[in-house]
């Protein structure tokens, strides 16, 4: 599997890995597109991946980049399908995850996905940095994490204004407090928690290879 660190990249048509990324992220989405909770809530949650996907299918040819980091792409967009069809309070793995952990939030599957964002994302977002700008050193790091925080706030942004156009029944269910009133900061303090755990870990890594 290529990283950020390879010289060369395979094509799609020549890389069994990115093919069955692909077709395995197309199975997965369009097997939680079914019967969704709530569709409106479905249709919210998958705006921004239309977009996603339409702009590294827009872009593929021009900045390609590495298995690895499409792989990272693709785990993360699974997590996200499971969310959008189930609603991010009400996933089993989440409920499963308070109890045997104790968290007080009983159901933390949105937190997880959070940091999950900033963990798998942030290593295409170095690797784009790496190959296609003139950054060197350690903002090929630090910009990254920069990145995912300003992503994450925005994103809470653009949820709590979309809900505020909501019936009030409907507001917390679609946002996910869960009786939180510092949800969104703390769903960016995981995005970025994640995210700087795999830039510490990249650097270690190519720092004492």
């Amino acid at each position: 599997m290529t990283t950020a660190s390879a010289v060369d990249l395979r094509r799609f048509t020549k890389s069994p890995i990115l093919m069955g990324l692909a077709a395995s992220y197309f199975l997965v989405w369009t097997w939680f597109a079914i019967d969704p909770v709530w569709r409106p809530q479905w249709w919210l949650d998958n705006i921004l991946v239309f977009v996603f996907v339409g702009g590294l299918l827009a872009t593929y040819r021009r900045f390609p980049i590495s298995e690895g980091s499409y792989l990272c792409i693709a785990i993360f967009m699974m997590f996200h399908a499971v969310g959008a069809n189930m609603g991010y309070s009400n996933v089993p793995l989440g409920a499963w995850m308070s109890k045997v952990f104790g968290f007080a939030r009983p159901n933390v599957y949105d937190r997880l996905v959070h940091f999950l964002f900033g963990f798998l994302l942030v290593y295409p977002l170095h690797e784009v940095l790496a190959r296609y700008s003139h950054l060197q050193a350690r903002w090929l790091y630090l910009l990254p994490v920069d990145f995912v925080l300003s992503y994450s706030a925005a994103y809470e942004l653009i949820e709590a204004s979309t809900a505020w156009t909501l019936p009030p029944d409907a507001y917390d269910p679609f946002v996910g407090l869960q009786g939180d009133i510092w949800d969104g900061y703390r769903d960016m303090l995981c995005a970025v928690s994640g995210a700087a755990v795999t830039m510490t870990l990249v650097w270690v890594r190519r720092r004492f290879r």
